[in-house]
């Protein structure tokens, strides 16, 4: 009898290991989430609704955008790391809030708690007031911190955003201190200097596409090496005589402990995507930079982009 019995364990234990590759290959078999830590209407929601609708198209199941905006970022990247590890929780990824944020505080997550698929795009960085604002170049505004340390005010997403810790690094370079404070994404901050509660916002260019055109914002600059095509008079900070060049990346990632056979079919799919001409043009279409990079490469820039933060967070005074 026992000898039946430790046969029988000895098939059912062999079925459920050979089953686990067959489920892995059956990916996606219902709806993918994808947990945007932004609020709609960001850059990083228009990039990830473009490869959700390209996602959906190719792999045959929905793939939902889920906006979970706060803390910078940390709030729905907390949330995603929640999730199983199965793949069926995608995360799409912002520098600040995955490499920075966990240097800060303890949000709930680790920068390795998640699994790069690939890197999509990027986003140029601009500087932008009120309409109504005194400020015309980047040196009326270095001269009013000048004036009176702290008195600036200006937004980015949130503390420790890749917008807010460079932001700093230029104030300190130019040996001024001004006073920031936390939009809760590109939206929000921009909001805030469309109400006056700051002189100036610094987020991703494409948020004031629509705002400049009709007049309710002034982009005084782009952090970019050269003029942006959605934003042609508008000058650089190197042609203002500020040699300052800031970008954010966006990608996809998923769960630690998601199957290698979900991740490796999720960065196939997503490359044979995003180097199509087909997604280029909606990228475009949203004023996103193309700039993929695979799994292996995007890791690589995760590493990097956690050691640079570490020494500038530790310089300026906000490393945990």
């Amino acid at each position: 009898m026992g000898t039946l019995k430790n046969a029988l364990f000895g098939l059912a234990a062999g079925a459920v290991l050979t089953a686990a590759p067959a489920l892995a290959t059956d990916y996606p078999s219902k709806p993918v989430e994808i947990v945007v830590p932004f609020g709609a209407g960001d850059a990083l929601d228009g990039s990830a609704r473009v490869i959700a609708d390209r996602l959906k198209e190719s792999m045959g199941v929905p793939f939902i955008v889920k906006n979970i905006p706060g803390a910078g970022g940390g709030k729905g990247t907390a949330e995603a790391n929640k999730a199983k590890g199965d793949g069926y929780t995608l995360l799409m990824g912002s520098t600040g809030a995955l490499t920075a944020r966990p240097l800060i505080s303890d949000p709930g997550y680790k920068t390795d708690d998640f699994v790069p698929i690939a890197q999509l795009v990027e986003v140029p960085i601009g500087l932008a007031v009120n309409a109504d604002s005194p400020f015309k170049t980047v040196k009326d505004i270095v001269d009013a911190a000048k004036a009176e340390a702290g008195g600036v005010k200006y937004s980015t997403p949130g503390p420790g955003a890749t917008q807010h810790i460079n932001m700093e690094i230029f104030a300190k370079d130019h040996g001024v201190e001004m006073t920031h404070i936390g939009g809760r994404g590109g939206k929000g901050a921009v909001t805030k200097a469309l109400s006056g509660e700051v002189d100036f916002v610094f987020v991703g260019a494409p948020n004031y596409a629509s705002l400049a055109k009709a007049g309710k914002l002034r982009v005084i600059a782009v952090a970019a090496d050269e003029r942006l095509p959605y934003m042609p008079d508008v000058p650089t900070f190197k042609e203002q005589g500020y040699d300052f060049s800031v970008a954010v990346w966006f990608g996809l990632l998923t769960n630690k402990g998601a199957p290698q056979e979900v991740v490796a079919t999720l960065r196939q799919e997503v490359s044979d995507i995003a180097n199509t001409q087909e997604t280029r043009d909606l990228y475009k279409k949203f004023n996103l930079n193309e700039a993929f990079l695979d799994g292996d490469a995007f890791q690589q820039r995760i590493d990097s982009n956690v050691t640079k933060h570490s020494e500038v967070l530790k310089d300026i005074g906000l490393m945990k």
